[in-house]
């Protein structure tokens, strides 16, 4: 009787674990740090004292809606089993991009230096064009005309986040390349709303 009934906890258990959905953590979470950040930012109001703890408990929340927003799309994927090879990549950046913004906000002794602050903005962009690439793949590319705009602007975005890099790491960065990152940053955003409209199309 015992064995049975240890036997039907875990099965529960199991089903239990199984029916908490990544995406449904992670949209409490947004959820959860709006409320926080909004309860803070009224008593600010009220209160009228700003301290230091207060503005960094004000950020954490903040970042952390802000990178559980970020890894959406990984999340999805990751519970319907698709595009391993990016979703894994796309987690594991997003998480790290959060830890060293906490660190770079918590700690008193901070690596405020120059390569550190770059190569966590390197990490960022890196985390959004992976999230950005598997929410442009989650819609299916019923006519060719969809895919071959799917695919082309992944290409775009992925030239958009290596200019970026490259304006971050190097020491100049020419008007022609300011002006050629900003003509794919609007073919991104052209391509990013209109790929959900052509897939609507009949």
């Amino acid at each position: 009787m015992g064995t049975v009934l240890l036997v039907g906890i875990k099965n529960v258990g199991k089903k239990l674990l199984f029916n908490i959905k990544p995406t449904k953590i992670a949209s409490i979470t947004i959820v959860t740090s709006l409320v926080i950040s909004s309860l803070i930012g009224i008593a600010i109001i009220i209160i009228g004292d700003v301290g230091t703890v207060e503005m960094k408990i004000l950020g954490t929340t903040a970042i952390l809606g802000g990178c559980s927003l970020l890894c959406l799309p990984s999340l999805f994927n990751l519970e319907r089993y698709r595009y391993k090879m990016f979703t894994a990549p796309g987690m594991l950046l997003s998480v790290t991009f959060f830890g060293l913004l906490l660190f770079l906000m918590w700690s008193e002794n901070t690596l405020d230096g120059e390569y550190f602050l770059k190569s966590i903005f390197t990490i960022g962009v890196i985390a959004f064009a992976i999230n950005h690439s598997l929410l442009l793949m989650m819609i299916k590319p019923v006519k060719k005309l969809v895919g071959r705009a799917q695919k082309v602007t992944i290409g775009v975005l992925s030239v958009v986040a290596v200019l970026i890099l490259l304006s971050v790491w190097s020491n100049e960065f020419p008007e022609p390349l300011v002006r050629l990152l900003i003509s794919f940053i609007i073919l991104d955003v052209l391509g990013t709303i209109s790929l959900p409209l052509l897939s609507r199309l009949k």
